[in-house]
Order: C-alpha cells, then structure tokens, then sequence
C-alpha cells in the first residue's frame, strides 16, 4: 500500500526482520520532490499501518516531516526512527513496558555483504551485463558466494540469456513475465536482504526505468552500476541511486555497438566507455570493472 502527495511524498509499509528473530512494521519515507510543511495538512497515512504494532520510521526526511508522523502515529505501542550509521533504530516514544525511549535495537546484521543494484536505459546491454558478470565472477573466484538476483517484470533470468533458441526464448519470456503487483517489490526487496546475510556479494538486475514503487528495492542494496547507451539518462539513475537511495556508485559504462574499451576515469568511481554488450556472444567484463566489484566482495 502506497500513499503520495502529488507525488512529492510516498510512504510505504513494510515488514523488517531483525537478527533477533524479531518483526517490525517498517513506515517508509521516500521524498521525490520539493516538499513543503503546507502540504502535510494532505497527508493521509496508508491504509494498511497497523496502529496496533510498534512503527519504525524509515528514510531521509527534515525532522519537521518525522514530527508530523510521530505525532499522527501516537496510538500504536512505540515508535521508533532508523539510524542508517546504527544499523538499527532508536526509540523515540513508548506505552510498552519493553521498549524503552533511547534504546537502539538492531535491524540488520552488520555483516551483510554488499548489494550493487545494475540498471539503466532500455536495450543498453544490461541484462547481458549482468549475465557476464555473474558468469566472469564465478569463473575468476569459485570459492566465493556470489548471487546475482533478477527483479524485474520481464523475467529474463540467465535461462533467457544462454538459450540459443532465440525465438523459443522471446515467446517463454512474453507469457511467464510477471503480472504488476504492489507485492512485486516488497518480495524482492525481502529476498535481497536475507540473500547479503548468507552470501559474499549479491548482484541486483534491475528491471526498467526508475519508478516510484522501486525505491522499497533500493533501500536494499548498497552500490550501483549504470550501464546505458543514452548519455542523457545517465544523470537520472544517479539521482535515483545516489541522491533518493543513498547508494554509493561503483561504475557508469557507457554502452557501445562497436568493440571498444575506453576509461573515461577510475576515481570518484569507474566511468568506460566499453562495448559491444551482445545477448549469448558477451560473456566477460572487462578487467577494471571486474576488479572494483571483487573489492567490496567479503574478505
């Protein structure tokens, strides 16, 4: 369940695991525009918050904003806000005995592995991109746990990139691609954070072009690549990632036809221009690339 003001605004409701064993309804917060004060007096919280379960606060916001959901959300047993640098969240009110204003409580495990989440502009080479660094992982460090998780509406899973059969793969792909769904996005933003708890490093196919249902996925993962054929997008994927995600960029490859490998630069992050990305003919990543995705690998 999602609610907006004029698209400024979205919330969304969640449920958190914590290592403890425990669940927490998780509200999250997703500015995607100018906000005001005057517009909260719009504001309508989304129907399925549960006020008869504590409520943990969740995202970038101006404090006047976490005042406004605080006081609107009193009635539920306790609220709490999350400290991305606690890893956790701190209680800010309670009318439960066990939950004490000022105590912390963690969300997360801190040895979560890192999450790159891959996307970019429509037939740049991603999904291909995906599938070799994958392949090009597994075949430079078997020893490692690497997952390379597809959420995406079009379903096209590493099934979709090695079948030679290529019409055959187009028709499977067309009639079991997944219907839209409010869940969609909660399922896999769930799958990737329990995947970093068990693996060394996990890779995000992320389908389509940034929408505002997305961002339930994007508070999950933790770096990002680009990959896109179209110079102009390039500056709303970091937008999305880095600005509204708080993701951290790891690479930009600007996508060719030609077989070309050019790097534009290495630091703040890896920016190429690296082509061609060609479906069941490109199965290696170039080797700067390779090895700034092993370095946030677990040691």
């Amino acid at each position: 369940m999602v609610t907006s003001i004029r698209h400024q605004l979205q919330l969304f409701v969640t449920q958190i695991h914590s290592p403890q064993g425990q669940h927490y309804q998780c509200l999250e917060i997703d500015i995607c525009g100018e906000l005001q004060p005057s517009t909260l007096s719009h504001l309508e919280l989304p129907k399925n918050l549960d006020f008869n379960q504590g409520i943990v606060l969740w995202g970038s916001a101006p404090t006047w904003l976490y005042s406004h959901l605080i006081k609107r959300c009193q009635s539920a047993p306790w609220l709490g806000c999350y400290n991305i640098l606690l890893g956790g969240f701190v209680v800010v009110a309670s009318r439960h005995s066990a939950m004490v204003p000022g105590d912390c409580y963690r969300l997360m495990n801190h040895d979560q592995c890192a999450a790159i989440l891959i996307g970019g502009s429509p037939n740049s080479g991603k999904s291909v991109l995906c599938h070799a660094l994958d392949y090009t992982l597994n075949q430079s460090v078997p020893d490692k746990q690497i997952h390379l998780h597809r959420a995406q509406w079009d379903g096209e899973g590493n099934w979709y990139a090695q079948m030679k059969n290529r019409p055959l793969a187009d028709e499977l792909n067309r009639r079991y691609r997944a219907e839209k769904s409010d869940r969609f996005f909660l399922f896999h933003g769930d799958a990737v954070s329990n995947i970093r708890q068990d693996m060394e490093l996990v890779l995000v196919d992320f389908g389509g072009k940034p929408k505002p249902d997305d961002i339930i996925l994007l508070h999950r993962c933790t770096h990002y690549i680009i990959i896109s054929s179209q110079p102009d997008d390039i500056p709303e994927w970091h937008n999305f990632c880095r600005k509204r995600g708080g993701l951290k960029p790891l690479a930009v490859i600007h996508s060719v036809l030609d077989e070309r490998l050019d790097v534009l630069q290495e630091k703040p992050y890896l920016e190429i221009i690296a082509g061609p990305w060609e479906r069941g003919k490109t199965f290696t990543v170039p080797d700067i690339l390779l090895e700034k995705v092993l370095a946030l690998s677990k040691t």
